[in-house]
C-alpha cells in the first residue's frame, strides 16, 4: 500500500503535477494506515478522522476513507500522505441514505432518511474511546473495533 502511495507521489513530482507548494508550517508527515472493523468484519466506506490532542497541531486535519478491507491511508488536508507525529483521538463515521434522495426519483413519495451506521460514541471526538499515537516512520496501526452494527436515525435531510 505504501509503495503505491510512494510511486504516485513520485510520478506527480516527475510529471510536474506536484508543483503546488505545501502550506506554511506543515509539520513532517509520517505514513499511517488504520484498519476499522465493525462486529469483527471490515467496515467499508467509513470516514476516519484523527484529531490531535496537541492544540498546536489542531489545524492539520488528518483522515481517510476505508476500502473493502476496512483500511484507510491517512492523509493530511486530504492531499498530503501521512500525519504529524503525536497522540490523536479517532472518530469513525458512516451514513446511509434511504428513500427519495437515495435514488433521486422526484416522483417518489418516500421521504429521504439518513442513518448513522456507527455507534454514537465513536462518531464524536468528545466521546470516542479510541486513541492512537503516530511516531516517526511508517505506522500500521492496530485494528480498531467500533462495536456491533447499528442503524440510528440521523438528522433529517
Amino acid at each position: 500500500m505504501y509503495r503505491i502511495a510512494f510511486f504516485c507521489v513520485l510520478l506527480a513530482v516527475v510529471s510536474g503535477c506536484a508543483s503546488e507548494e505545501k502550506p506554511d508550517g506543515l509539520p513532517v508527515l509520517h505514513p499511517a494506515e488504520i484498519t476499522v472493523h465493525q462486529g469483527g468484519a471490515p467496515l467499508v466506506g467509513a470516514s476516519v478522522q484523527l484529531i490531535s490532542t496537541d492544540p498546536t497541531l489542531s489545524r492539520w486535519v488528518s483522515g481517510g476513507s476505508t476500502n473493502e478491507n476496512g483500511e484507510a491511508v491517512v492523509m493530511t488536508h486530504g492531499k498530503y500522505v501521512g500525519v504529524p507525529a503525536g497522540k490523536f483521538k479517532v472518530t469513525v463515521n458512516k451514513t446511509q441514505i434511504e428513500g427519495a434522495a437515495a435514488g433521486n426519483d422526484p416522483g417518489s413519495s418516500n421521504e429521504a432518511k439518513m442513518f448513522d451506521l456507527v455507534e454514537a460514541k465513536y462518531r464524536a471526538v468528545t466521546t470516542t474511546p479510541i486513541e492512537v499515537e503516530i511516531s516517526a516512520g511508517d505506522n500500521k496501526l492496530d485494528v480498531i473495533e467500533v462495536g456491533a452494527p447499528v442503524k440510528d436515525a440521523a438528522a433529517k435531510l
